[in-house]
């Protein structure tokens, strides 16, 4: 610990800095000064006492300044140093944000928090907070109106808290807009009496979930454009919007909504790994295999109804997917959809275990523009759910082969528009070749 001399006077501002920022009197000793500069929160009880500057040099531990230091730093959010000298301006520079308001906060965990409060603080336990904006409750006109604007890319999640409802915002368009690394927002229950959302999600391409307790509008609810770009965002109920949909009428955990609640989460989720051979490996356990070098990995939802190309978190991975496995741990599933999921992935030449997916009832464009597959087993696998197969194997240009088990049977009523629209190389096992005539023929 090193120790050195110092000019009296720059203590004596440092103290004077502290009183100003509190309105007191009281003397501080240099090791209180730290503790005197974290306890400072912009109230002010009265008239602050101002020493007169001492004179002359006094010995003092270099502890005692980094402490200092780190207090101003831990008021400003900053991580600049500061010298002796620049200690006592700092301090005056201090601002506090206090009154009753809507605040959006930004921590640094990436979590951007809305609530309504007394000054600024969060409900995220241990969390630093790096910024703080004030929250109209009109609304902005447009994204680039919004105070937290600049840092929309820092965003990781929101958290909307039990108080935000209480501010009385009547306009919630753009408020996460082109939030591109949210992968959730929660406590969206918040803001159940809100009715316009114009583009409030539009732009989020990561956003997967939006979580609501018990959900239950007051008002009418439009938003036009709200979930355009939201490919991954998934509802309780498996649905996914298309590109550019309004808002209007999926504020629900139905069939047609994006909320789910938290507390009832039925959504299914499987783990997927690209290893550095190639081989796609789809299963319930994320844990890598042991002795293999991995690509890259991520997830899908398994009950999912995607609806966009490029869902799959292995699209755009510099190692090429040439093989896909299913792994038999997915036949605990409840059911699967997996529409796009191979969309145009055209140096995989081989897919193995389809059939450990139980109950599929989805799988439009699933294996679309797959050049290089030559031939797939559908052995095992039970299509007695199946309601779509738009598009399943179309522009597979290679195809030749469908193997299926003896007793395979479509329900009735399944889609199957353009199912095999361009398999030109393709011929059934009673020797049923490919036809332009059946380019938009069902299945059935």
């Amino acid at each position: 610990m090193a120790i050195g001399t110092i000019q009296k006077s720059i203590l004596t501002d440092i103290a004077n800095a502290i009183r100003v920022q509190n309105g007191g009197t009281d003397t501080y000793k240099p090791s209180e000064m730290a503790a005197a500069v974290l306890a400072l929160d912009g109230s002010k009880a009265g008239t602050p006492f101002q020493a007169a500057a001492a004179s002359g040099t006094g010995v003092i531990s270099d502890a005692v300044f980094e402490g200092i230091a780190d207090a101003i730093r831990t008021q400003n959010g900053l991580s600049e140093t500061y010298k002796p000298s620049e200690m006592a301006p700092a301090i005056l520079a201090l601002v506090w944000d206090v009154g009753i308001k809507m605040r959006a906060i930004l921590l640094a965990d990436g979590t951007l928090e809305f609530n309504y409060r007394d000054g600024r603080s969060s409900d995220v336990p241990g969390a630093v907070i790096l910024d703080a904006w004030e929250v109209d409750a009109e609304g902005y006109v447009s994204a680039s109106a919004r105070p937290w604007d600049d840092v929309k890319l820092d965003v990781r999640r929101v958290v909307l808290d039990g108080d935000f409802s209480q501010g009385g915002l009547t306009d919630a368009s753009y408020f996460f807009n082109g939030f591109d690394s949210m992968t959730e927002v929660r406590g969206f229950e918040q803001l159940a009496s809100v009715p316009t959302f114009d583009q409030c999600f539009s732009g989020c391409g990561k956003l997967e979930s939006v979580y609501a307790t018990g959900y239950a509008a007051t008002v009418e609810q439009t938003g036009s454009l709200a979930l355009f770009g939201c490919d991954l965002l998934v509802g309780a109920a498996g649905y996914v919007p298309p590109y550019g949909e309004d808002i209007d009428g999926h504020l629900s955990y139905g069939e047609d909504g994006i909320l789910t609640d938290p507390d009832a989460d039925a959504r299914e989720w499987v783990a997927c790994t690209l290893y550095a051979d190639g081989e796609l490996v789809i299963s319930r356990d994320a844990a890598p295999h042991a002795g293999r070098a991995v690509a890259c990995a991520g997830h899908l939802c398994a009950t999912a109804r995607y609806q966009a190309i490029g869902v799959a978190p292995w699209r755009g991975c510099a190692q090429p997917m040439l093989r896909a496995t299913f792994a038999a741990d997915l036949a605990a599933l409840s059911y699967v959809n997996f529409n796009y999921w191979f969309h145009s992935e055209t140096d995989m030449a081989e897919v193995a275990g389809i059939g450990n997916l139980p109950g599929i009832r989805h799988m439009d464009f699933a294996f679309y523009g797959c050049d290089s597959l030559v031939s797939i087993d559908l052995s095992g696998l039970d299509p007695s759910q199946l309601e779509s197969m738009d598009y399943a194997f179309a522009s597979c240009a290679a195809l030749t082969t469908i193997w299926a088990d003896a007793d395979w049977a479509l329900p009735a009523g399944v889609s199957g528009f353009a199912t095999f629209y361009g398999c030109k190389a393709l011929v059934g096992g009673a020797g049923t070749v490919f036809s332009s005539s059946r380019y938009l023929s069902d299945v059935e």
